[in-house]
Formats: structure tokens, C-alpha cells, sequence
């Protein structure tokens, strides 16, 4: 295994980058056996790998999909925290998170700046990979090559994209006005090197470049990233690449592309039908619908602890009452449907028996309560949504495609469900609706608002003796949808212009 320390200036957001990586199979970081300088390594086709290897573990960042106590997981919980899904519990919470949930933070926030780096970790560990890895491609190994360039493209795509969700105040694909973040192809050991904020276009027109790209290469590889069988997927294959693709179409507004990206990311990968087979995705007791996953084992902090510290049981923050109840009677997810249990525990406050609903899917895995657990960043149920959704906003003979996969969602998952038929506007919402049920506590909702202009309006339980008061709404023409650019980086940089109202 190796620990990779990075000793240059990521110009993007002037900081030090330490990666570490070890074996493909394992995906995890034991003890380092020895270093590799960036600046003149990797040496051999077997250390551009290793850089892949590295490029998945910073995934698990404390501030990427990974978390602290009572921080982090900025893609995988914090947009549920920061929207209308979870509450911040007055008896328990640590309050390390509460800039953030109650958006009143600024430049000088902390997390602002470690959500702001974070992905830039990931983009250099693939632009090193993009660097190096044609000087150690023969006709011999060039399956290999593809297979390493292929999954390089698609973690560069995905790390900038995300920072495009948190930091551009708007997402227009066709803008030539609204900024968006600088897009890194390279990586610079120069400070003077000092990049400006792309327009959305070009931006947009990169991301696209380079999903492409991976789509391309890991459709003609060595082997498959992943084995054809096991209870993970921790590598992107083709079908990752093209729920990237899909995802990022449906933010676009291209709704036919979206559509059928989504198709080609679900070959082979249908939706999970039973409660075993939904729960094992986050218990890794089955594969269930997984189309990738980034992994975590035994002393990684998976994302669960920004709002439950399973060991405890405390809860910082807990579903709002609208989307499930102890009960399993009200709300959008109730108990005849397998994602309350996959997704919910009745678990009291620590040092009381009252039982309170509590967001336990990254409990652990198996029966384990250590709050290690996997991330799904795609999966099936999310495929089947982004086609409904661009179906029913392309109107007309799509709509009948688009009821018919919201519909085969619900069927899968609702016990006893009755076919609705919907058209329109309402319709949409009902996709939207499904989507928040679906996807609850897997770092959507805010974007999802985001993106469709919509007001958060926070739950009943919100400013009172319950929840830790603060603001209960914020309104579609907010400064805080977009987040700020750290000062420490515009302070190295003054290129990159600020976001408006900050």
C-alpha cells in the first residue's frame, strides 16, 4: 500500500493535498509502507493505479461523502440537513453544524472551506492519473489503460460537478453569464497559476467532455471494474459513468439525453424488490440495486455521524414528522413501505426509553451499530426517477413513460400499492415527491430545490421547543443557495469571483 503525499499548490484552492490509497481489492487505508512525490510519480503503469486507488479514498472525506462528529458529509447528508428533510434536535444536539443547517454562514465558515477542497483532492488525484498514465500504455496493456483513464475522467467529472451543486448560484446549461467553478485539467505546481470561474456553458461542455470520455474508454477494458458478483460495487464501470451522465442531463434541463442515459445506466441493473434485498445496500448484506457505492471499512467515518452517532444513539438531527413518524402511520414514508425500514429505527434519546424516530441507515453493516456503512451515490431507484421526471417534462406521448416507471417505483416498494394516473404538473410533483421519499438521506433534497426554483419551507416541528430555533424558510432568490467562495481562497487567488450577497 501506499500514502501519496502531494507536495505542490493545487492553484484551484491553494491548499496542501495528502493522498493515500492502498490495494484495488480493499479500497481502504492501512499503514503506509512508503511515499510517492507527486511531482515525479507514478513510475509505473502498477503506481497509476495505486494513484486510482488513492483517488477513491478521498471520497471518504470527513467533508466529501464521509463525516465527523456532527460535520461533514457534505454530498451525502448535509444537503438533507440543510433542507426541509431533518431537524435539529434541541436535546441532542452538538450545534457543530448549525452555520450550515441554518444557513447563516459566510466566507469565513470552516466547513464552507472544507467542502470548497475537498473535491479538489479527488480532482488531482485524476489529473495526475490523466498526466502520467499514457507513458506506461502498450498495445499490450491498453485494456488496463482504458479501464484506469476511464474511471479518471468520470472521478474528475464527478468531483467538479459537485462543486458545481454547492456553488453556482444557478444551473443553467446554456449560460455564458452565470459562473461557475474553474475547471482543473491539470495539475500545477505553480502559485502563480491563478484561475477564473468558468461560465456555465464551458463548464457544462467539460463535464460533458469528460463523461464521454469515460463512457468511451470503459466500454473497451481489461476487466471490469467490479466483480461480477459480491454485496458492493466500489469502482465506477460504464453504468456508473452513465448515471453520471444522467444526472447531470437532468440538471441541464436535457431532458431526452437525461432519459436515455438513465436507461443505459439501469442495463443490468434492476430495482431491488424485496426488503432484504433494498436494506443489504446499506447493511452490505446484498447488492441490491446498487450501481456504485464509495466504501467504507472499520474506522472510516461513513456518513451517518452529522446526524446520528450510532455507538450513542444520539441523534443531532432527526427526520421532520412530514416525512415519517414513530408511528409508521403518517407522513410520505410509513411503515408498509420497505424503505421505512431500511431507512428508520426507533431509537430513544440517550438516557431515556421514549422512542424517536431516527435516521439509521448508515447504522452499520450486517448487525454491527459501529456507524461504518457504504454511500450509494447511484442506484436504480434514483435511474427510474430522473427518467420519470424528464419523461413527464418532455410532455405529451412521454408522460405515459414517465407515470409508468413512477409507478413500477412504488409498486416496488409499497406494499399493496394501487397505479395512479397522473398527468401535467401534477404528475411532476409526484415524481418530486417520490423522489424526496426515495432519496431521503442520500444528499439530494437541497439540490433538488435548488434546481427547481422551489422555497424550503421547514417542518412543523421547526423554531420550537423541539428543534434548536433558527430560520424556518428560505426563499427561492436567497444568497444562500449558492454557497460562498471561502475567503482564504479569494484571498490567494482574487481571480475567482465572489458569489452575490457575500
Amino acid at each position: 500500500m501506499y500514502s501519496k503525499i502531494i507536495k505542490n499548490t493545487i492553484v484551484a484552492f491553494a491548499a496542501f493535498t495528502l493522498v493515500q490509497g492502498c490495494s484495488k481489492k480493499e479500497v481502504i487505508e492501512l499503514t503506509p509502507e512508503f511515499s510517492l512525490d507527486a511531482l515525479n510519480n507514478p513510475s509505473s503503469m502498477r503506481q497509476v493505479e495505486e494513484v486510482l486507488t488513492g483517488a477513491y479514498g478521498t471520497l471518504r472525506a470527513d467533508n466529501y461523502y464521509g463525516s465527523g462528529s456532527g460535520t461533514g458529509a457534505g454530498w451525502s447528508l448535509m444537503p438533507d440537513v440543510m433542507s426541509d428533510n431533518l431537524y435539529e434536535v434541541s436535546a441532542e444536539t452538538l450545534a457543530n453544524s448549525r452555520a450550515m443547517a441554518d444557513w447563516i454562514y459566510n466566507q469565513s465558515t470552516g466547513q464552507i472551506g472544507t467542502f470548497y477542497s475537498s473535491p479538489y483532492s479527488t480532482i488531482a488525484h485524476a489529473n495526475i492519473i490523466l498526466r502520467d498514465v499514457d507513458k506506461f500504455t502498450t498495445a499490450a496493456n491498453q485494456g488496463q489503460s482504458n479501464r484506469i483513464k476511464g474511471q479518471a475522467y468520470a472521478l474528475r467529472a464527478l468531483a467538479h460537478f459537485d462543486l458545481f451543486r454547492y456553488f453556482a448560484t444557478n444551473y443553467d446549461r446554456n449560460s455564458t453569464t452565470l459562473l461557475a467553478m474553474p475547471y482543473i485539467k491539470d495539475f500545477t505546481v505553480s502559485t502563480s497559476v491563478k484561475p477564473a470561474r468558468s461560465n456555465n456553458k464551458d463548464y457544462y461542455d467539460n463535464i460533458f467532455a469528460d463523461i464521454n470520455q469515460a463512457i468511451t474508454l470503459l466500454g473497451n477494458v481489461d476487466q471490469q471494474p467490479n466483480p461480477a458478483s459480491g454485496l458492493t460495487r466500489p469502482f465506477i464501470d460504464r453504468n456508473a459513468a452513465y448515471a453520471l451522465l444522467a444526472r447531470v442531463n437532468l440538471y441541464a434541463g436535457n431532458w431526452a439525453e437525461a432519459a436515455t442515459a438513465a436507461t443505459n445506466a439501469l442495463n443490468g441493473r434492476p430495482l431491488a424488490t424485496t426488503q432484504a434485498a433494498f436494506t443489504g445496500m446499506y447493511k452490505q448484506t446484498d447488492r441490491g440495486e446498487l450501481i456504485w457505492n464509495v466504501q467504507f471499512e472499520a474506522g472510516q467515518f461513513s456518513p451517518t455521524f452529522l446526524v446520528f452517532f450510532a455507538t450513542s444513539n444520539r441523534s443531532y438531527f432527526r427526520p421532520v414528522p412530514e416525512i415519517a413518524t414513530a408511528a409508521g402511520t403518517t407522513g410520505l414514508i410509513q411503515s408498509n413501505d420497505l424503505r421505512y425500514q431500511a431507512y428508520f429505527s426507533n431509537v430513544p434519546a440517550a438516557g431515556t426509553t421514549t422512542p424517536n424516530l431516527t435516521l439509521t441507515k448508515y447504522r452499520g453493516k450486517g448487525t454491527l451499530v459501529d456507524g461504518n456503512a457504504n454511500f450509494p451515490v447511484f442506484r436504480s431507484g434514483e435511474m427510474y426517477l430522473i427518467r420519470a421526471e424528464a419523461n413527464a417534462r418532455l410532455g405529451g406521448a412521454n408522460e405515459v413513460s414517465a407515470l409508468a416507471d413512477l409507478n413500477t417505483l412504488r409498486a416496488a416498494r409499497i406494499a399493496g400499492y394501487t397505479p395512479e394516473v397522473l398527468t401535467g404538473t401534477a404528475l411532476i410533483n409526484a415524481i418530486a415527491d417520490e423522489r424526496r421519499r426515495e432519496m431521503f438521506g442520500e444528499g439530494h433534497r437541497f439540490f433538488d430545490l435548488k434546481r427547481t426554483t422551489r422555497q424550503i419551507t421547514r417542518s412543523s416541528v421547526c423554531g420550537t421547543s423541539i428543534s434548536a430555533a433558527g430560520n424556518c424558510t428560505l426563499a427561492p432568490t436567497a444568497r444562500e443557495w449558492a454557497l460562498p467562495i471561502p475567503e482564504t481562497v479569494r484571498n490567494a487567488n482574487p481571480n475567482l469571483a465572489q458569489n452575490p450577497g457575500y
